[in-house]
Order: structure tokens, then C-alpha cells, then sequence
């Protein structure tokens, strides 16, 4: 597991080399639990390790009516990264019940921002550190399947919920699967013709996010 006392360990290199150090990244998710607890435990173990400043940013989004609006937090995005230099900047969100999906991530796109976006949630990432899963389910089940995935392994005293502080460390002994499972569900929806992300259902980008990230941290 990626522990904290682990990741600050100094790292010995030889005579020549430079050990690669991660940019100030900006990290802005909704007000969910669980994102903001896996992005802040990675957050906990570089900034141990090389000091950088990663900032992870909840964000509420506001209700219009009665869907959720991601474009909302995209706005949200542009606007805390004009107020700081950041090297790279991100937003993560889920489809769940947002109408403007599609539209949110080409609007990030566009204002030069990286989109860790899930169909239909984040658990879907946590769920592929164990399994593969090619059909739509609702989100509901990510959570009763990765409270087997937890009992099974005994991982968190058997147990899986959105409040987890170590939620990444946890699961990293199984995050190159999970990064290879959700390219594949990417290449698979592709090979249909199927590129909106709005009909990719189940699939993340969030593998993008975790690899740029997990590069950093020392093994």
C-alpha cells in the first residue's frame, strides 16, 4: 500500500539524476464525499514526499429546477484557477442525474482544463480495482458490490462507505487493474462508435487523472 510513512521516505538517487517533482495541480470535484477523500489522501502522500501545493476543491453545485448542473462547476473551475498559477487543473465529476454532461466536459475542454469525468459515478473507478464490469448497472450496485469486494478482502474491517479517509491507499495495490479495466471499457465503447461520454455507460477518465498522479509516488 502506498502509507504515508512510506511515501516520505527520502528517496536515494545516484550521482546525475533528478528525481521528477509534480507541477501545483488544482483539483476541483463536486461536494461528495468520496472523490474528496481519495484526492485529498493522494494529495496527503505527495505533499509529504516533495512539498508541492495540490489543492483539492469541493464545490456544491447549485440546483436549477430540478436537474444538476456540471457546467455550474466547470464556471466554478475557471474561476478559482484565475485567482493562482497551476500547472494542471481538473475537474471531476459524475454523470448521475446532470442533463449537461456532454457539455460540461467540452467546456473544459476548451478553457484548457482536464476532465476526470465518471459514467455513472466515481465508484465505478473504485469498483474496477476488482473486477471488470462491460454492462450498465445502477449506481446503487457499485456500492453493494464493493461492499463484497471489502468483506472478501478485508479491506476497512469489511466494509465500504463514502467516508473512508484512506480510500486511495486502500485500493492502490489494485490501481494498475483498475487503470487498465477502465481504458478497456474506453477502446470497447469506441470500437461500437459510440464517443460521447453522456451514452458510455459504464466508463471514467479517471484513470487519466490517478496516472498522472500515482507517477509521483514512490514505490
Amino acid at each position: 500500500m502506498a502509507k504515508l510513512n512510506r511515501a516520505g521516505r527520502k528517496h536515494k538517487r545516484s550521482e546525475g539524476t533528478k528525481t521528477v517533482q509534480p507541477g501545483n495541480y488544482l483539483i476541483v470535484t463536486e461536494g461528495t464525499e468520496t472523490e474528496v477523500n481519495y484526492f485529498n489522501n493522494i494529495k496527503q502522500i505527495l505533499e509529504k514526499s516533495f512539498n508541492n501545493n495540490i489543492i483539492v476543491e469541493r464545490v456544491t453545485l447549485k440546483v436549477e429546477g430540478t436537474a444538476r448542473s456540471t457546467t455550474v462547476l466547470v464556471n466554478e473551475a475557471i474561476k478559482k484557477r484565475s485567482l493562482k498559477s497551476y500547472s494542471d487543473v481538473w475537474v471531476v465529476f459524475d454523470r448521475d442525474e446532470n442533463t449537461d454532461f456532454d457539455e460540461a466536459i467540452k467546456l473544459a475542454e476548451k478553457k484548457g482544463m482536464n476532465v476526470a469525468w465518471s459514467n455513472e459515478s466515481f465508484e465505478l473507478w473504485l469498483l474496477l480495482h476488482f473486477q471488470n464490469l462491460n454492462a450498465a448497472i445502477h449506481r446503487d450496485d457499485y456500492i453493494a458490490k464493493l461492499n463484497n469486494h471489502f468483506k472478501n478482502k478485508n479491506l476497512n474491517n469489511g466494509k465500504y462507505d463514502k467516508n473512508i479517509s484512506d480510500i486511495f491507499d486502500i485500493t492502490f495495490p489494485y490501481v494498475n487493474a483498475a487503470i487498465k479495466r477502465s481504458n478497456s471499457l474506453i477502446e470497447d465503447h469506441e470500437k461500437d462508435n459510440i464517443f460521447s461520454p453522456n451514452k458510455m455507460n459504464p466508463g471514467t477518465k479517471v484513470q487519466d487523472l490517478v496516472s498522472e498522479l500515482i507517477k509521483y509516488i514512490k514505490k
